[in-house]
Formats: C-alpha cells, sequence, structure tokens
C-alpha cells in the first residue's frame, strides 16, 4: 500500500512500573487527491479504461473524469445537472441522469464522447439511472409528481419512456438494480418509501412495495443476487437490511457505523458480497452476512458524503468520495480496505530483575478469523530472538533473561497474510534490581539481660526468591552514648524471610538495632531500624521467714533476688518494726549472687515485721519484700463474773473483769453480745490494784460478755467470756371488776359473780407465734392451791395473748391468777418467765 498525502501512524505508550510498550496500527487511505467540484451526487469507476467519472448534480454542466488515483484528466461539458450515473453491462456505455437537461445521456466510456441523449419529457427532471434486464432504468419527477422509465438501448429507435403502471411515487425515486432486480425508494418522512421489481423479462414486475424504516435515503444498494436492499438513511442508526421479495426485515436487519448518531449516508456492495457503509465515525466493511463489521476504516480528513462509496471492478480497491468542513471534495482510494486489521499487544512482565528469566506476553487480535499458525518475529535490541506462534485465542509468550541492569527494547513483528495486514509492537522492559525492605517486627523480650525480636526481608510486591544462606547484618546502638556495637548476621529462612535478632545488652536504656541487608544480583540491598526501649529488670524478691519464732533468741532467715547476675558489693536495706518501736530498727545486709540473709534477735513479743528492700541499680529496677515473724509472749489470766447468772428484762447486770500478770499493759476491754445484735463495746479502762475492771449492762435478752486484753510486749492477748440469761417482761391485766379491796395489805379486785373477768398477758420483747400459759389460784385453808393451768395460747401478732375466767360456785372466795411466757426451742433470745400475780374476789 503507498501512502501519498496522509499517514495515521500512531504510538502507543504503555507505562507500568519502569515498563513501556508501543503497540502500532495501520493507515487506510493510500491514495488522496483533492477533487474540482463545486457539488456531489454519484461516482462510478470505469477500471477497464482507468477512469472515475464523478458527477455534481443540480446546477452543474459537467461530469468530471479522473484517473484512478483522482487526478483530473477532462469534464464532459454540456452534462447539465448531471446526477445518477451507472455503467453498462460490458463497461462501454456510461448513463447519466441530467436533472437540469430532462435527459438521459448514453457517453462511449472508451472515447468520452456523448453517443446519445433521449428526452424525458418536458418539465421532467431525471436523477437517478440504473443498468438491468438490458434496460436502462432512470427515476424522475415532473408536475410535482414521480416516476421511474425506461430505456431499450438495443431498440432501433429508443426513447425514455415512463412507465404508467409505476407511476404512485410522490417524488422523484432514488433507483438501484443487482440480479435482475430493479429497487426504488422515496422519502416519507421518517420512513421510506420502497418497491422492488423484477426486471430480467425487460418489464417492471412488481414484486413488493411498502413503507420501511428509513427516511431521505442517500445510499440504495441491491446485492448481487437480487435477494437484499440495503438502505443508508442519516436518519437511522443504522444500515438497514430487508429482503427483495417481501421487504421484510433481513437477517442480520442491520449493519452499525458506529455508535449513536453516526449517520449511515453511504453504501456499497461488491461482487463478493462485501459491504461497505460509510456514516460520520468512518467505513465499515461487512463480510455479507455476517453483522460483525470486518474492518473500520479511517480517513484523512472529511466524512464520506452521500452515497459516495463504490467499489472498482478488480474486487479490492474501494473509492470514496468526502467533504470536509470547508467543502473541500476529496477522492480516497483504499487499495486493500478488505484485509482484516491486525493489532499486537504485547503485556508487562510481572518483574524483570537481572540473571532471573522473566516473561513477555502478548496477544495478536483481528476483526476476523485469527491468522493461524502466524511466525511472529521477536527482536531484542535489534537482534533476533527466536519465532512466537500465539495459540487458538491469539496470546503468546516469549522469555528472556538479563545478566545486567538496563533498558531492552523487543520488538515483535507480524508481516500479514493474503487477508490481514501486518503490525508491530515494541516494548522497553527496564531490568533492575527489585527494591527490598529489612524491618523487625514481632518483639519477644526487651529487658537488659535478653532481647529477643524477629523481623523480615521483602522484595517489591513480594517478588524475585532469595538465595538460601541469605543473612541480615546487625548492630546495636546506644542513643544515650551513640556507640554502636556489631553484633554479626543472622540468617534469613528462605521459605519465611523471616530472622531472629538475639541480643543481652547488659543495661536499660533506648537502643536501635540496624538492620542491614547486602543485596544480591537481583535484589537492592535495604537497611533500616528498629529502636525501643530497654527496660531495667523488676527483680522478684522473695524471703523464706518463719512464722514464729522465741523472744530473745538468734533469729535467721534468708531471702532471694531474682534477675541475676548481680555485682559484688550489692546489699539490701533491712528494717524491723514491732510493738516497742515506733521507729523501725534498720540495717544492711549484702547480696551474695542475689541471695540474702537476715540474721536478728527480737525482744519484743508479738508481730515483729521485717521489710527487706533493694535500692536498684543500672539494670534493675528497687524490689521490696515483706514478712511477718510472730514472736512468742508468755501467758496470763484473764476471767469475767457477772452479778447473777439470770436478768429481770431491762435489769441492771455489773460484770467484773479479772487480769493477771503482765508486763507493761494493763488495759482491758468488755464487749457485750446480745442473742442477735451487734458486739458492743461496753468499756475500755486499767484494771485497779487488784487487776479488775468493772462495767454495769441493762439486759433484755441472753447476753454473753467478753474480756479482751490486747497484750502487751511480753504478754499475749487473751479473753474470757460469761454468758448471762435474760428474762421477758410480761405485763398482765384483768378486765370486768367493777370495786377494789384490800386483805391483808395486798389488793384485790371485786367481781360480781355473773361476770366473766378477761385476763390479757403481753409479752416484751415481741414473741409472736410462741407460748404463753395462764394459771388460777384459790386461797383457802390458809393457804393458796392451784386450781388449773392452762394450755399454750399462741402469742398474737402484737404478742399478746387472753383467757376467761368462769365464777361459778366462787361467791366469796379469793383467788389470783398470773401467766408464762415459754420459751420454745426457737427462741435463744430469752428465757422462760412468770409474770407477776393478779388478785380478786368474787360478790354478788
Amino acid at each position: 500500500m503507498r501512502l501519498k498525502q496522509v499517514s495515521l501512524v500512531a504510538a502507543l505508550s504503555v507505562v507500568a512500573g519502569l515498563t513501556t510498550a508501543t503497540v502500532g496500527t495501520v493507515a487506510h487511505a493510500d491514495d488522496v487527491a483533492t477533487l474540482p467540484l463545486s457539488g456531489y451526487a454519484h461516482l462510478v469507476v470505469d477500471r477497464a479504461h482507468q477512469h472515475v467519472f464523478i458527477s455534481q448534480g443540480a446546477g452543474s454542466t459537467g461530469i468530471l473524469v479522473t484517473d484512478l488515483s483522482g487526478t483530473p484528466v477532462t469534464t464532459l461539458a454540456d452534462e447539465q445537472g448531471a446526477s445518477g450515473l451507472a455503467l453498462s453491462p460490458d463497461g462501454g456505455t456510461l448513463y447519466a441522469a441530467l436533472s437540469d437537461g430532462g435527459a438521459i445521456v448514453a457517453i462511449d466510456t472508451a472515447t468520452l464522447a456523448e453517443t446519445a441523449r433521449w428526452s424525458t419529457g418536458a418539465g421532467s427532471s431525471p436523477v437517478s439511472v440504473a443498468v438491468a434486464g438490458g434496460r436502462v432504468w432512470y427515476g424522475y419527477s415532473a408536475a410535482g409528481k414521480g416516476g421511474i422509465g425506461m430505456i431499450d438501448p438495443s431498440a432501433p429507435a429508443p426513447a425514455a419512456t415512463p412507465q404508467p403502471a409505476l407511476s404512485q411515487w410522490t417524488a422523484a425515486p432514488l433507483l438501484a438494480t443487482g440480479g435482475d432486480v430493479l429497487a426504488a425508494e422515496e422519502p416519507q418522512g421518517s420512513l421510506s418509501h420502497v418497491a422492488t421489481f423484477g426486471v430480467a423479462s425487460g418489464t417492471a414486475s412488481p414484486k413488493a412495495d411498502t413503507l420501511v424504516y428509513g427516511g431521505t435515503a442517500t445510499g440504495l444498494a441491491v446485492t448481487g443476487d437480487g435477494k437484499r436492499l440495503l438502505l443508508a438513511a442519516p436518519q437511522q442508526l443504522a444500515l438497514r437490511a430487508y429482503r427483495s421479495t417481501d421487504l421484510a426485515a433481513a437477517d442480520p436487519a442491520a449493519y452499525f457505523t458506529g455508535g449513536s448518531g453516526s449517520a449511515p449516508g453511504s453504501v456499497a456492495v461488491d461482487t463478493d458480497g462485501t459491504i461497505a457503509v460509510a456514516g460520520s465515525s468512518g467505513v465499515y466493511l461487512y463480510a455479507g452476512t455476517n453483522n460483525l463489521a470486518e474492518n473500520h476504516l479511517t480517513l484523512p480528513s472529511g466524512e464520506v458524503a452521500p452515497d459516495g462509496l463504490e467499489w472498482g471492478a478488480d474486487g479490492t480497491t474501494l473509492y470514496a468520495v468526502t467533504k470536509d468542513a470547508s467543502g473541500t471534495y476529496r477522492l480516497n482510494v483504499l487499495d486493500a480496505p478488505k484485509l482484516t486489521d491486525t493489532d499486537l499487544a504485547l503485556g508487562l512482565p510481572q518483574y524483570a530483575v537481572p540473571t532471573e528469566r522473566f516473561t513477555v506476553g502478548g496477544s495478536l487480535s483481528t476483526r476476523g478469523l485469527l491468522p493461524a499458525g502466524a511466525a511472529l518475529k521477536v527482536t531484542r535490541d535489534g537482534t533476533a530472538l527466536p519465532d512466537v506462534t500465539p495459540g487458538a485465542d491469539g496470546t503468546f509468550a516469549f522469555t528472556d533473561v538479563r545478566q545486567d541492569e538496563g533498558a531492552y527494547t523487543y520488538q515483535v513483528a507480524y508481516p500479514g497474510d493474503a487477508t490481514h495486514r501486518p503490525a508491530t509492537a515494541s516494548l522497553t522492559v527496564h531490568v533492575a534490581k527489585l527494591p527490598t525492605d529489612v524491618v523487625g517486627t514481632d518483639i519477644a523480650s526487651a529487658n537488659p539481660g535478653s532481647v529477643v525480636f524477629t523481623g523480615r526481608l521483602s522484595s517489591q510486591l513480594g517478588l524475585g526468591t532469595f538465595p538460601q544462606g541469605t543473612t541480615v547484618r546487625v548492630a546495636r546502638r546506644d542513643e544515650a552514648t551513640q556507640q554502636t556495637v556489631p553484633l554479626g548476621s543472622v540468617p534469613v529462612d528462605p521459605a519465611t524471610l523471616r530472622f531472629t535478632v538475639t541480643d543481652a545488652p547488659g543495661a536499660a536504656g533506648t537502643f536501635t538495632y540496624i538492620l542491614t541487608y547486602a543485596g544480591d544480583t537481583t535484589h537492592q540491598p535495604s537497611e533500616s531500624g528498629m529502636s525501643f526501649v530497654v527496660a531495667s529488670y523488676a527483680p522478684a524478691l522473695t524471703l523464706n521467714a518463719p512464722t514464729n519464732a522465741t523472744r530473745g533468741a538468734a533469729l535467721s532467715f534468708g531471702g532471694k533476688l531474682g534477675d541475676g547476675p548481680y555485682a559484688a558489693g550489692r546489699t539490701v536495706t533491712v528494717s524491723r518494726k514491732d510493738a516497742a518501736h515506733t521507729t523501725p530498727v534498720t540495717w544492711t545486709a549484702p547480696v551474695a549472687d542475689g541471695t540474702i540473709t537476715v540474721k536478728d534477735t527480737p525482744d519484743t513479743g508479738g508481730a515483729n515485721t521485717y521489710t527487706v528492700t533493694f535500692p536498684g541499680d543500672a539494670g534493675h529496677k528497687s524490689a521490696t519484700a515483706v514478712a511477718t515473724v510472730q514472736v512468742s509472749r508468755a501467758a496470763t489470766a484473764l476471767t469475767v463474773t457477772s452479778s447473777a447468772p439470770s436478768y429481770a428484762y431491762g435489769a441492771t447486770a455489773t460484770v467484773t473483769a479479772h487480769l493477771g500478770t503482765t508486763y507493761n499493759g494493763r488495759t482491758v476491754s468488755i464487749h457485750a453480745t446480745p442473742y442477735g445484735g451487734t458486739k458492743t463495746l461496753v468499756t475500755t479502762g486499767t484494771v485497779d490494784a487488784n487487776g479488775n475492771l468493772k462495767a454495769t449492762y441493762k439486759v433484755t435478752r441472753n447476753t454473753t460478755f467478753t474480756a479482751s486484753f490486747a497484750g502487751d510486749y511480753r504478754y499475749a492477748p487473751v479473753t474470757a467470756t460469761r454468758a448471762v440469761n435474760g428474762y421477758v417482761k410480761i405485763a398482765t391485766a384483768l378486765s370486768g371488776s367493777y370495786a377494789g379491796a384490800t386483805y391483808s395489805g395486798v389488793s384485790y379486785r371485786v367481781f360480781h359473780k355473773t361476770v366473766k373477768p378477761t385476763v390479757t398477758a403481753t409479752v416484751t420483747p415481741n414473741k409472736a407465734g410462741q407460748c404463753e400459759r395462764f394459771q388460777v389460784q384459790q386461797y383457802y385453808s390458809g393457804a393458796w392451791h392451784t386450781l388449773t393451768t392452762s394450755g399454750c395460747y399462741a402469742l398474737s401478732a402484737t404478742s399478746s395473748a387472753k383467757a376467761q375466767l368462769s365464777l361459778t360456785n366462787a361467791l366469796d372466795q379469793k383467788f389470783r391468777v398470773r401467766s408464762e411466757y415459754e420459751r420454745s426451742t426457737k427462741d435463744l433470745g430469752n428465757v422462760s418467765t412468770w409474770g407477776g400475780w393478779l388478785y380478786f374476789v368474787v360478790r354478788t
């Protein structure tokens, strides 16, 4: 292919990381020539005579003739308003419809001379012409209507004859023929009026007549077999295809010319069925009934003019008239548009490092079938590498290895074949060592005697492999002194890329561990630091003191200070606190490899508390431990007595505590604990010269008295208890008497013999539910005799019980009544109690 005017070669640069790829595309217009046209109507190619005929439509006066590259040869003058053009089947005659001349003319294609002119009638305007069935057919308008006419060039006296049976057109129809089928189209708003006719016999036989999707069609074609009608109307989104027999949608029904608004305006069908359709997005080529575009052709400038496509008779060349924004027309000659575009794309290798093999992938693609077994030529910086063959899906890959860093350019070339265009692609691979990162990660321990942490060596994106024996150098820098100490190298596990650092700095402080990876043939070196604070040991201090010791005797016990070793000369401070010393007694003891021995002779009995303190050093925090030893004391006597074993409710008890021999303490405390109550201090004081301490306490229930001596320097604490009983309080009342009397100094209540006295007993504290009994006695023979003792009366919620007395046969008799609270096993707070007597007599 030749590029005469414009090159459409473009370069696509794909950058990822340090790698670039360049992919080639193809220019499609081989010859482009500017045409001296004021307008454009139609195009016919006469390859036999190396001419292109171009009409300019209404208002023009001639037909432009160029050579096959678009260079003007001549203009056929006196062809007023030449519009539609058509060649005879033998290519010897060009027919032209003169829209301004009202005629159809015949021009000899060899001599370029007009040989015949047939008038289409006064006032007529023919706009299209087609040849089929040995006849010349033309579409015209006259008197505001359209029609189709016919000329028989072989007749003795040929004449342009309107066809009355085909006179239903409202405007001059656009004509096309193919396979002895004549098709006619006229616009009807957003639709097109289309009709097809069989013309094999020389006369037009109607086949179909209807409205279809169209509009103002500017391109009309019939396939060579006469089976399909192709309609290009800019109002539609795609070229429409219909069956010529019934004008129903063909299969496929549409051929697209790009996206929305691409306005298909031209169509041309080659003898092999290849369809070329042009719109605002360029020219698309389809292989007959395959509606997947084989090629998409772009032109140097402008868009294809309406009805501006024509195939040459050689079956390989497509001619296109374009018009740019300035109104300039050009003839574009495409020598091989049917060759399918091929694209080569190269994929970036995952990574490319010295000494390691890397892979460059790619793909060969086309709109048609992939070229089977295509051999792709591969070079690196101009040096040939082994050819590579794409797979069935078009993908391929090749490998290479470079020993040194640098930029290497790879080119893959496809030479093309009988049906595919050549293509090349290039890729620049920057071979470089992979960046690495070496970092510390998890800290297992960080103290002066043991620093252990793990780290990880990694490469960019985890690429590349590290060989067996890879190491990381380690150094420790003391941030306080800025002194750096090399620690040697640690191995890297090639499977996990982890390593472990173990150190013993011997002191606390802030340290930075410097990790250095030296790199290798495929990896860059790297270095990082991991800083952390190494804290002093917090040693555990334990004491093994005895629980008890003898006062005045030598005492020795040991201790242990952990997290050694400890420097010679270290000591601990020992202090003892006891009852005799408000300020502890203090001394020091040596630390021998963490072992401590405490020696003492305690002279004060009771709790002796030993506190051992290590003050800390450069690598250890301070530590303290406490042990308490109970030092023996002598026993002394302590008793507690009460003034009585039992007490009436609310009576005062006198309690006496007696303390025996002591050393320097004579204080005794007396507490009272009533049943169900809290222990309460009654008194605290120093015993008298006889060793006694007295206290008084009101008893309301069973009570335990406790005397306690807290002990002194030489005598141990001691306690003693005394339990006493408490009676309840019983209030007894008689009701129903009418007077009182006194006998022998005793007060009596006086009742009528008909009255039944009520006796009520109330118990304090509340003993609801407990037992209350009543006892009645009569006085006779100089003494009191029991008449009756009742059974149990349950005390009410208010702790009271009632009983009635019958006075039958009691006239002039003396009686007395009392009640008893009888403690149950549930009552541990008080003991059983009798109430006082109530005396009464009976009168008439």
